[in-house]
């Protein structure tokens, strides 16, 4: 559904929505007394997180496609940095306020003014719309069109994308991929713990690994522009395979910080390039409902990942096992983005 509104409306108006309804429900959180409550609002608020972070790339595929790489790369370390920095406010917040429902408001008025307003006054759906080409071109660069050192990329329908191989392939490697690095962000700090890391040192392990794929996804778009992107793909879910090794040989806060500094660095590349992989292949028109149709799938794997690696440990009390089959799917992972061949235009 967010996919089809983003091609028909564009980041701008799905992004200002869905900051609202996040809003509200964020409002609500703060003055919740029933646990139904946490599961019904917070469900709302994370599943239309997905129509946000969502509608800032498609914009982005959409304005750019020789330096798309780059400038997708630029979006996601802001992430990257989110995800590093925002925790650690909230947590000084609520520690000074002595509420968590002062932290829930905090947000709420983050969502305001990082997510409603910027996108109301900045974004627009199409370069095409204000006269201009992607890339900071404009409508009168007439000669660099015909001597073909710019040209405007193939548009694949939803039915021509599906009826290609590419689709898939990208397709099985996305869901692969999310399986496997869901359940590995969700599960690394216990494993960290049951090899002997205290709580901080595990956490300072996540800020790096958080950090530094900030750092991955930016080099990854530069490398982008020079090679395939599905070639930078697959190298990324190599290297995350290596760093999962790292990870399940972590037994020292040295070790921990190695293994954050490598995993960081190909998460933040492999990150990168999901945002834009569909656009690469697929071109801008139907970006969004061409990826909508895998999302389903695609994010529930992501959701089941870390479920049976928490069931797995129960039963083993060891993340090892979990670990190193998520290692060997983002191989054939690796595998699969190799095979999906640029369909012909």
């Amino acid at each position: 559904i967010t996919g089809i509104a983003l091609d028909k409306w564009g980041g701008r108006w799905v992004i200002a929505g869905s900051s609202i309804i996040m809003f509200f429900c964020l409002i609500f959180l703060a003055s919740l007394n029933h646990l139904w409550q946490l599961y019904v609002f917070y469900a709302i608020g994370r599943s239309l997180t997905f129509g946000m972070t969502s509608g800032a790339y498609i914009a982005v595929n959409n304005w750019f496609i020789k330096k798309r790489g780059l400038t997708v790369g630029i979006v996601a370390a802001g992430t990257r940095v989110a995800m590093g920095t925002i925790p650690i406010l909230l947590a000084l917040i609520i520690s000074i306020s002595g509420s968590w429902r002062i932290g829930w408001l905090s947000l709420a008025v983050l969502v305001v003014f990082l997510g409603i307003v910027p996108s109301l006054l900045f974004i627009r759906k199409r370069p095409e719309d204000m006269g201009l080409l992607p890339d900071g071109l404009d409508s009168d660069h007439e000669s660099e069109k015909n001597n073909g050192s710019f040209s405007l990329e193939k548009d694949f329908s939803v039915k021509e994308a599906l009826r290609t191989r590419a689709f898939w392939f990208i397709g099985l490697g996305v869901g692969l991929g999310l399986f496997g690095q869901g359940s590995v962000n969700f599960l690394q700090i216990p494993h960290l713990i049951d090899h002997g890391l205290s709580l901080t040192q595990s956490t300072v392990v996540v800020s790096v690994f958080s950090i530094t794929a900030s750092v991955g996804g930016i080099f990854a778009g530069v490398l982008s522009s020079k090679i395939r992107m599905r070639w930078v793909q697959s190298f990324s879910m190599l290297g995350m395979s290596f760093g999962i090794f790292l990870l399940i040989n972590a037994n020292s806060f040295l070790d921990g910080i190695i293994y954050g500094l490598v995993y960081g660095t190909f998460f933040g590349s492999n990150f990168t390039m999901l945002q834009s992989i569909y656009a690469d292949y697929f071109g801008r028109r139907e970006v969004g409902a061409i990826q909508g149709w895998s999302r389903p799938v695609q994010l529930s794997m992501n959701a089941l990942g870390p479920f049976l690696g928490g069931l797995w440990y129960d039963q083993t009390s060891s993340f090892t096992d979990p670990f190193t089959l998520y290692s060997i799917l983002f191989i054939v992972a690796a595998i699969s983005f190799g095979l999906a061949k640029y369909p012909r235009s």
